[in-house]
């Protein structure tokens, strides 16, 4: 329900309320009191005439009673901040990624639209489908969000079972007349970082380690291979590895230090709370690392940029189309054209990531952020043709 509707309703709830108080007024004044008898005595009739009419004016005046409490409770409601739900993905908050730059969507919702959320940090897959029931179940939530594609199944169920209740999966499609999903085209962020590693690199190699081998996280690494070889073709990218999990960060660490080890001076990690590890060995080995999803470039002194898959930006749009009445369930597809995916060093997101996390860039040339610029103009335009990991 919008604002303005919400006015109008609160508005006809009070004209219902003076309306039978000034009734009640009348009725208790006169114009349904029962007549008073004449003489010292009545008749049996006249007795149960008059007790008759006290019956019905109770009874009227019960049900006015039951509808002035019934628009109470619909004011009480409506005077509520609207709330959203949030279903976060296994790796919980801290990711510093996925999870985290989903969480900061809903927070901007909150400063901005006076939108009020509750969210949980499921440990298991088969946690998921208790957690959408349970806000599906309480009525309270205006949309219910659903971050990752592993929440698809559990989703399909209880949207299924809760026809009315607006919901919205990132990086999933689930066909269900209430729900929305949202994907972005990572293959085409990913194809911007892969032109910084191409044109960093000293060893001509770099790699690519992921969470799971699947078209989601492939996506990635086809558009940051293609990048990287249409900036430097001479180079070579390694076999991308897959960790396997989003939370084992000692994996994720001994699969870069593998990498770096083949001769690799460029890791990409799109790999949730693994990432975090893969990570780590390029700081402790000295070489380049590229984060994914947020900015991770604050994380040490050897991060250079960030593929940015902007989650923010979508979670909040869906909260803004239902606060504002306009949400509607299908397929959302977002690439760079849209503002859903990007790159940190480019111009319009550097300074927000800066301020967002307190910290400045290391330097890059005017001639590699010339190259990106090249690059996003030629993807936007149909120049350059990103390969993606669902073919």
């Amino acid at each position: 329900m919008s604002r303005d509707t919400e006015k109008i309703y609160i508005g006809a709830m009070a004209v219902i309320v003076v309306t039978y108080l000034i009734w009640l007024g009348l009725a208790v004044s006169g114009g349904m009191r029962p007549a008073a008898p004449t003489g010292d005595t009545v008749t049996k009739a006249e007795y149960d005439a008059l007790r008759d009419q006290l019956s019905q004016v109770e009874a009227q005046l019960s049900q006015v009673q039951a509808e002035l409490d019934e628009a109470q409770a619909q004011i009480t409601l409506l005077s509520k901040p609207p709330k959203v739900g949030l279903v976060l993905a296994t790796g919980g908050l801290g990711d510093k990624s996925f999870n985290d730059i989903s969480f900061a969507g809903c927070v901007r919702a909150q400063e901005e639209l006076g939108v009020e959320f509750d969210y949980v940090e499921p440990t298991a897959i088969a946690e998921y489908e208790g957690y959408h029931r349970d806000f599906a179940m309480s009525g309270e939530y205006m949309l219910i969000i659903c971050i990752g594609f592993d929440q698809a199944d559990a989703l399909a169920t209880v949207a299924t079972e809760y026809p009315d209740q607006n919901f919205a999966i990132v990086d999933m499609v689930v066909d269900a007349p209430n729900v929305a999903s949202l994907t972005f085209a990572a293959n085409e962020g990913s194809f911007l970082l892969g032109v910084v590693a191409g044109l960093t690199t000293e060893t001509g190699k770099v790699g690519f380690v992921g969470g799971m081998d699947i078209p989601l996280i492939r996506d990635f690494f086809e558009g940051y291979e293609a990048g990287a070889l249409w900036a430097n073709p001479e180079m070579e990218v390694l076999e991308p590895v897959f960790v396997g999990d989003w939370g084992d960060l000692t994996k994720g660490k001994e699969l870069a230090t593998s990498l770096i080890e083949a001769g690799a001076d460029g890791i990409f990690a799109a790999a949730g709370g693994s990432g975090l590890g893969a990570l780590g060995a390029c700081d402790e080995l000295d070489v380049t690392g590229y984060g994914v999803d947020a900015c991770q470039c604050y994380l040490n002194d050897n991060m250079l940029a960030s593929m940015t898959k902007r989650v923010d930006n979508a979670v909040y749009k869906m909260i803004l189309d239902a606060r504002v009445d306009v949400f509607q369930p299908g397929f959302y597809g977002g690439g760079l054209a849209d503002g859903w995916v990007g790159m940190c060093r480019l111009s319009d997101e550097e300074a927000l990531w800066e301020e967002t996390f307190d910290f400045v860039h290391p330097e890059i040339t005017e001639d590699i952020l010339n190259k990106v610029i090249e690059a996003k103009n030629k993807i936007i335009g149909g120049d350059i043709t990103v390969p993606t990991g669902y073919d």
